[in-house]
């Protein structure tokens, strides 16, 4: 079942039954003038998982763009996906973009809505769809609560020619506001439709962004960051299903986040309750980094062969088909695994944490006196495994104690991002610029360990004849480029050695 995507910007307004639609002559020309009969039916769970994230589930019926829907907010507006009519149950790739906020349960009407809408479409000079200003007259059911709702509303939303820039297309909508209210409208108190057919102004529950300062008590501060991480792990969720270019990275990313977040500030957070979270997300973060490292060799393999002519054409389709081949199969074992119910009870498990977090002693000491102090611990953790690492006897060893202290700078990378940027970035240049420090060091082993990957994979493939010369010679560039990394691998290690505390 094919599925496409728009942005959807729009605004709505309540209206009086006696109301009529106002002139728009010298904002833009009429181009179509239309009505149409809408039937739509919207789903949930029983406990509202779609509604608490503002997500809005529906299949209707009637109209251009009939069929099933799903809007979600982003940026400025909505994102609306469609997918064709469809008969009988939600279509399991229609649960699919929402299947981490439904895991599992089953979705049912929750409200039924008629509309008779009146269409009216805005053009350009030269034709071009600008607006598109609806008059709705709605019937609704609450279906939980058998009650009936009435009542007009109009919505004026962007269409595909309007300007590109955000500041000229929001002077074509307040133009048309002006109008709008001039002729009694009122910009609307509900949201969405689906709210108002609840008697609701509003599908979500909105948390205010919280007041927060050095001298806020660490286990507030720290929950910020936890919350916006566990969010994004459902809304990067749909794009690993559809396999979109890098989500599974993104992915792996905010559960590794929430792993060094768990780890590093351990005197916050009770070790009881953080310690089977961090072993879960490792579970899967395992599974993530089969898919994640095909990925990197694959687009490595590619850039490898583009850049170096003497690869056959031959030779680049075989060392390109094994990594695409390798990517293509750990990718179908990350969604099968993000379809399991082990998947789902980390995510639960997640929010029950967040919901009721578990405490540790500096929990309620400020800020200002806990993560300082936690952030200096763990610079320190990297100093000693660089020195593990300058120490080792064997190539081998060296390998595996750098590998340890790429691990120690992304978790104390993680650690200071949490708190020095967001809505709890409250620490300022000196946790950023450590940030920075560990994040160098990260990326230069980070990229001197794909190296070595890349160079055993083609050692190990290289076959004999002219498929063996091309990978020598792929291999000794690799070879060269992790040659250049140890080597600015010193400087960037004086530069977090030489830090101040951070404060």
């Amino acid at each position: 079942m094919p599925m496409t995507a728009s942005e959807e910007i729009e605004r709505k307004y309540e209206v009086d039954d006696a109301a009529s639609v106002p002139s728009l002559d010298g904002i833009a020309a009429i181009g179509e003038v239309s009505q149409a009969d809408l039937d739509a039916e919207y789903f949930d769970t029983v406990d509202g998982a779609l509604a608490a994230h503002r997500i809005v589930l529906r299949r209707r019926r009637g109209g251009a763009d009939e069929g099933w829907h799903i809007k979600y907010p982003t940026g400025q507006g909505r994102t609306e996906l469609h997918w064709p009519l469809s008969d009988g149950d939600v279509p399991e790739e229609v649960i699919a973009p929402v299947l981490a906020r439904v895991r599992g349960r089953e979705l049912s009407v929750v409200a039924r809505l008629r509309t008779r809408r009146g269409i009216l479409r805005l053009v350009g000079e030269d034709g071009e769809p600008l607006l598109e200003l609806v008059d709705d007259v709605v019937s609704a059911t609450d279906v939980g609560s058998g009650t009936e709702r009435n009542w007009r509303e109009w919505e004026c939303e962007v269409l595909d020619g309007a300007p590109r820039k955000a500041k000229a297309r929001t002077a074509l909508l307040d133009a048309v506001e002006k109008r709008l209210i001039d002729a009694g409208a009122r910009p609307a108190k509900s949201e969405s439709k689906l709210a108002s057919a609840l008697g609701r102004t509003s599908l979500g529950v909105e948390r205010p962004a919280p007041a927060l300062d050095r001298t806020t008590p660490a286990s507030d501060l720290l929950l910020v960051p936890l919350r916006v991480l566990v969010d994004d792990i459902a809304l990067v969720d749909a794009r690993v299903r559809t396999n979109e270019p890098d989500s599974v990275h993104q992915l792996r990313t905010r559960l590794r986040r929430l792993r060094s977040l768990f780890a590093s500030y351990r005197v916050v957070f009770d070790r009881a309750a953080t310690d089977p979270l961090r072993a879960q997300l490792q579970r899967f973060g395992l599974v993530l980094g089969e898919a994640r490292d095909a990925e990197v060799m694959r687009d490595r393999a590619e850039s490898l062969v583009s850049d170096h002519d003497p690869v056959s054409r031959g030779v680049a389709g075989r060392l390109l088909a094994g990594w695409s081949s390798a990517y293509d199969a750990a990718h179908a074992r990350v969604v099968t695994e993000m379809s399991g119910e082990g998947y789902f009870a980390l995510l639960d498990a997640l929010e029950a944490f967040l919901a009721n977090p578990a405490l540790a002693k500096a929990a309620s000491e400020p800020a200002e006196k806990v993560i300082p102090r936690v952030l200096e611990k763990e610079r320190k953790s990297v100093l000693r495994l660089a020195r593990e690492a300058e120490a080792a006897t064997t190539p081998a060893a060296r390998i595996e104690s750098l590998h340890e202290t790429r691990k120690a700078a992304k978790r104390l990378r993680y650690s200071a991002e949490a708190v020095s940027r967001g809505d709890a970035g409250v620490f300022g240049k000196s946790v950023v610029r450590l940030a920075g420090a560990a994040e160098a060091i990260h990326d230069l082993l980070g990229e001197h360990r794909d190296s070595t990957v890349m160079q055993d994979y083609l050692r190990e493939n290289a076959g004999t004849g002219k498929q063996a010369f091309d990978y020598g010679v792929l291999c000794e560039v690799e070879r060269h480029g992790a040659a250049l990394c140890l080597a600015e691998y010193p400087a960037a290690l004086r530069v977090l050695k030489n830090r101040k505390k951070p404060r």
